[in-house]
C-alpha cells in the first residue's frame, strides 16, 4: 500500500488494487493545503473543522464518521469509542478510532486521541501493524503521553500526526518529544509504501515530512 501524509491527521491510504481510503479531512483553515484528492471511503474522528471537512472533497465518497463495523468498497473499518480528553469527553467530546486492513496490514487511525488506552482498548487494539498517534499536545496527547500509550498498545509501526508544523496556522508542539522516546527513521518525503514483506525493515516510528 502507499500511505500519503496530506497533512495533519489526514492520510492518502491506496490499497494495491486502487481502491483509497480517506482519514480526517481538514477546511481551508488549518493552514495545509486542502486534500482536495478523491477517496472511495472517508474516514473522520469526530466533527471538528479539522477533521470532518468532508464538504472539501470531490464527490463519490463513503463518509464513516460512527462507531461500529462498517462495510464499503471492499473495506472493513471498525470504528472504536475514545475520548478526546481525559475526563471522558466533557470537554471535548467523543474520539473514534478506526482500525481497517488493506493489503494484509492492519492499520489504526487514532484520531484527536486524549487519554491513555483503557483495558478494553488495549484487548481491541492488539497486533496493529501500522498506527497513526496524535502527538502534538494541547488538544491532544502530547509527546510524552503519546509515547507511554504506543508502550501499551505495542503497534509494529507508529506514524506521529497532529502537531505542529510551519504550515499549521495554530500552535501545537512539535514531534520531537515523541520522537525522543523511540529508534526512528525520518523519511524526506510525505509518502511511504509498505508491505507485509519490508515492514520489519523500518524502526519502530516513521516521521513523514510533509511536502505539500
Amino acid at each position: 500500500m502507499k500511505i500519503k501524509w496530506l497533512g495533519h491527521a489526514c492520510f492518502l491510504i491506496t490499497a494495491q488494487d486502487g481502491r483509497t481510503l480517506l482519514t480526517d479531512p481538514f477546511d481551508d483553515t488549518v493552514g495545509y493545503p486542502l486534500p482536495g484528492v478523491p477517496a472511495n471511503v472517508v474516514t473522520c474522528s469526530h466533527d471538528h473543522f479539522d477533521h470532518h471537512a468532508t464538504e472539501t472533497l470531490p464527490r463519490g465518497y463513503t463518509v464513516i464518521d460512527d462507531p461500529g463495523v462498517h462495510h464499503s468498497h471492499g473495506f472493513v473499518v471498525e470504528g472504536i469509542t475514545s475520548f478526546h480528553d481525559d475526563q471522558q469527553g466533557s470537554l471535548r467530546g467523543r474520539n473514534i478510532i478506526y482500525v481497517f486492513e488493506v493489503d494484509k496490514l492492519r492499520l489504526a487511525h487514532m484520531g484527536d486521541l486524549g487519554h491513555q488506552p483503557t483495558p478494553a482498548m488495549v484487548e481491541k487494539l492488539k497486533d496493529i501493524d501500522i498506527m497513526f498517534m496524535p502527538v502534538g499536545g494541547v488538544f491532544t496527547l502530547d509527546g510524552d503521553q503519546a509515547a507511554q500509550a504506543v508502550e501499551a498498545l505495542k503497534p509494529r509501526l507508529v506514524i506521529p500526526m497532529h502537531y505542529q508544523t510551519k504550515q499549521l496556522n495554530f500552535h501545537l508542539s512539535d514531534e520531537t518529544a515523541f520522537l525522543a522516546h523511540f529508534d526512528y527513521q525520518r523519511l524526506e518525503g510525505d509518502e511511504l509504501e509498505i508491505t507485509p514483506q519490508n515492514i520489519g525493515e523500518y524502526p519502530p516510528v516513521v516521521a513523514l515530512t510533509y511536502k505539500g
